[in-house]
């Protein structure tokens, strides 16, 4: 982490960064009617996204080059997403990416637009063929005990709060809460904009990154009682 950081923004991948959800494009391209059966549980809540990933992954076809290249061929960078990193640096403000989604394809499709090397930081799912030969997805980043998400997005969030730094959190999924709802403000679009109203947690709408950079540091707040789960103790809390 930057000496001197001011503050940090952890950024949701797909969806945030790219304009179309990657993992669900796959998902949906390769998996057909097991993917809407899924995804639908999903969305209600029946299964979480460590069930989704684990469940999708199984539709793919191992072939990691080709999942690859179709994430090239789709991924589109939200618009302002260049200047806002060029933003964070000139504030010497730290840009994290947290994804719970396949997560391959992130480095590539940075790297592809000229941006890998802007970000300080990225956690991510672990997609690879297994012993099996079929694709499999480790979660290298998730919860001792919680069983829901593939990775922490609340302990990346937390880590940095330690060090005395504020955080911004940016997403647009329903899963990002429990990362935003640690986190001092919240930029939320989509699905993550409606579950803070449900949980009646306060957000700044976002459309595109140029709407990211025009907020300011926020203070460095205590959060654990609007907070969705307890990334170091039990996980996600009784009723979320």
């Amino acid at each position: 982490m930057t000496v001197g950081t001011e503050y940090t923004y952890v950024v949701d991948f797909d969806g945030t960064i790219t304009t179309g959800d990657l993992s669900s494009e796959l998902a949906a391209y390769y998996g057909g009617p097991v993917y809407e059966e899924t995804e639908s549980k999903y969305r209600r809540r029946e299964i979480p996204i460590r069930e989704w990933l684990r469940q999708m992954a199984k539709m793919l076809p191992p072939d990691l080059d080709l999942l690859r290249l179709k994430s090239l061929e789709w991924a589109e960078i939200r618009t302002g997403f260049y200047d806002f990193l060029e933003h964070a640096r000139k504030k010497n403000s730290t840009v994290i990416v947290a994804s719970d989604g396949f997560g391959f394809y992130i480095e590539p499709v940075l790297e592809k637009h000229g941006l890998l090397e802007k970000i300080d930081c990225i956690y991510r799912n672990k997609t690879m063929i297994g012993e099996d030969g079929k694709i499999t997805v480790q979660n290298p980043y998730a919860h001792v005990v919680c069983p829901v998400c593939g990775n922490c997005k609340a302990a990346h969030v937390m880590a940095v709060k330690e060090t005395g730094k504020p955080v911004i959190y940016v997403g647009d999924g329903s899963n990002d809460r429990f990362g935003a709802a640690w986190s001092d403000q919240i930029c939320a679009r989509d699905r993550l904009a409606d579950v803070c109203e449900e949980y009646g947690l306060t957000y700044s709408p976002w459309t595109d990154f140029y709407d990211i950079i025009k907020i300011e540091k926020p203070d460095l707040k205590d959060c654990s009682d609007r907070s969705l789960c307890l990334p170091k103790g039990r996980g996600i809390k009784n009723g979320v």
